[in-house]
């Protein structure tokens, strides 16, 4: 049974329950000190003091017990969830279980994206404006405790420690890292499982040779499988999908700051459905749907392959922003430098919809990050493609293939010669290029172009490496059209240069003057990129070579078209 707030009465005695080495569950006593009214949710916080043999080994109430279940005369008041930073940590506040039970008033929604209909209300009647109803609990706000949360501490494996700092500011909690590589670190599903209050428990943001988890203690749980553990928020995201697994504490560490669990999961137990400033909770023997990732790395200067596997949460809003910063973690541990370099890039996206797949290969090059460097752009694929507006790819898996050098496998455009200064138009001529490597003799490359059949007088011949000064996307941005499928979508990133291009094209300086002219650069104005790029590429006015180079600089030559 349960005892609600209003029976509580300074003094009473009673029993805590939490793991603090390995997985057996142990017991201290708690005193009630008071009850303290909160103007959100939790509504009240209960007072209590620890104390026993437990609590003088450990140093007081430890980062890791939030969830610890609290009871009196065999009925559960609450969960330890809140202490002080450098304070007398064997005070706590506890959060009751009538507000932590408040938080199967929200629905779950696991990972299948339901909209309502679409609604479409005029504006321009009279009337006040409708904002929507309001959620359970009032939209009760958790407030600013997390200076006093006995967290749950999240540890983190396999990545560096800058990445741990970039995750720390995402996360908005801190990580405590354990130094070192891992390989292997699969974590097994354990079917049928039971769990027990005062269990510890992990909920995994990402595991395999990358994890990342945070250790709490598991609070209570019901006869069809429904739990409730933390007894305050972890990521407060509401209703969400991580997996649950048991955990194993090693030890209890302790810190004049506060004593932390060092845990670390152990086999994956359940679901987490609901995340609230109250707990969390889910249900055990449910599993959440994962993201896969792997990165295939050769180091070029050593000759050394490595691969590394890890999953993730399914939470593509959420883990697109952390999945890039432990990838660069990961580089950086694998490679075992941070700094100067050129690497070659293959990103792979497969899953749920995307039938073959989807992948796009790029050169990069950075005189001071290139790890930094070569994942800008899965950060931002990764996160338009996984979160596009037509149909959710489910599972959802990252796949990268990279070849690293120090070395700076860069080549400069040094100069342009054109064979001859007027053409008339869809006449051809030549396009000389010097092209210098790195530190290299210069070579040279000669390529054919044509002027555009509509092109009159001045005209500019650009010569440039992929990505520099590329046209953007003016159709959309003007508001001519918009991407109407994932197939478009997935084709424009396919039309998006790369820096490893050489890219040889005819500009036209003056927009066309008679009505026809105007009509035609209107119909143009209304293609996508991609569309514009293979007309040109038709008509002999755009040209491009892929090297195994990334390629650097951009020359600008006149030519002027004259009808014959």
């Amino acid at each position: 049974g349960i005892m609600d707030v209003d029976s509580l009465r300074e003094g009473m005695q009673g029993t805590a329950l939490t793991v603090i080495k390995g997985g057996e569950v142990v017991s201290f006593p708690v005193k009630i000190v008071s009850v303290l009214p909160e103007p959100t949710s939790p509504r009240n916080l209960i007072l209590v003091k620890a104390s026993g043999p437990v609590i003088e080994k450990t140093g007081g109430i430890a980062a890791g017990m939030s969830g610890s279940p609290v009871f009196i005369g065999g009925k559960l008041i609450g969960a330890i969830g809140y202490g002080w930073n450098y304070s007398e940590h064997e005070m706590g506040l506890v959060t009751p279980i009538e507000d932590i039970l408040r938080i199967w008033n929200w629905p779950d929604r696991l990972p299948e994206i339901v909209l309502p209909e679409l609604e479409l209300k005029d504006l321009n009647k009279e009337g006040p404006h409708d904002s929507g109803e309001e959620s359970p609990d009032d939209l009760a706000d958790s407030g600013d405790k997390m200076d006093s949360e006995r967290s749950a501490p999240l540890v983190g494996m396999g990545y560096s420690a800058r990445s741990a700092k970039k995750i720390e500011e995402i996360l908005g909690m801190p990580v405590v890292m354990i130094p070192g590589d891992i390989t292997g670190n699969d974590i097994p599903v354990e079917f049928g499982a039971v769990a027990m209050p005062g269990e510890a428990v992990s909920v995994l943001v990402a595991w395999g040779d990358i994890s990342l988890a945070a250790t709490g203690t598991l609070t209570a749980v019901s006869g069809d499988g429904r739990f409730v553990a933390f007894a305050h928020p972890f990521t407060n995201r509401g209703a969400v999908s991580f997996p649950l697994a048991r955990a194993w504490i090693h030890d209890v560490i302790p810190s004049f700051r506060s004593p932390f669990k060092l845990g670390t999961p152990r086999s994956i137990i359940g679901i987490v459905t609901q995340d609230r400033p109250q707990a969390i909770g889910g249900r055990i023997g449910q599993f959440a749907p994962v993201m896969d990732i792997s990165v295939k790395f050769a180091n070029v200067d050593s000759g050394e392959r490595i691969l590394k596997r890890f999953k993730t949460a399914y939470d593509p809003f959420f883990m697109t922003k952390v999945i890039p910063e432990m990838l660069n973690g990961l580089i950086d541990n694998v490679w075992g430098r941070v700094g100067e370099g050129s690497a070659k890039v293959t990103m792979k996206i497969e899953g749920g919809g995307l039938v073959e797949g989807w992948q796009r290969t790029n050169m990069f090059f950075s005189p001071t990050d290139l790890g930094k460097s070569m994942l800008a752009e899965f950060s931002m694929l990764s996160d338009a493609i996984s979160l596009n507006p037509f149909f959710e790819i489910m599972p959802i898996g990252f796949h990268l293939d990279i070849e690293a050098t120090s070395d700076p496998r860069v080549v400069l455009i040094e100069d342009v010669n054109l064979s001859k200064k007027t053409v008339p138009p869809g006449g051809e001529f030549d396009v000389e290029i010097t092209l210098r490597p790195y530190r290299k003799e210069p070579v040279k490359k000669t390529v054919t172009l044509k002027a555009p059949p509509g092109a009159r007088g001045v005209c500019e011949v650009v010569v440039r490496g992929g990505g520099i000064e590329e046209p953007g996307q003016d159709s959309l941005a003007q508001g001519w059209r918009a991407i109407r499928s994932l197939d478009e979508l997935l084709g424009e990133f396919s039309a998006m240069e790369t820096n490893d291009e050489v890219v040889a094209e005819i500009r036209s300086f003056v927009p066309g003057e008679d009505l026809e002219e105007m009509e035609a650069e209107e119909e143009s104005g209304r293609k996508l990129l991609s569309q514009i790029k293979e007309e040109m590429i038709k008509e002999g006015s755009f040209r491009s070579y892929r090297s195994n180079y990334y390629v650097d600089g951009l020359i600008r030559r006149i030519i002027r078209v004259v009808p014959e």
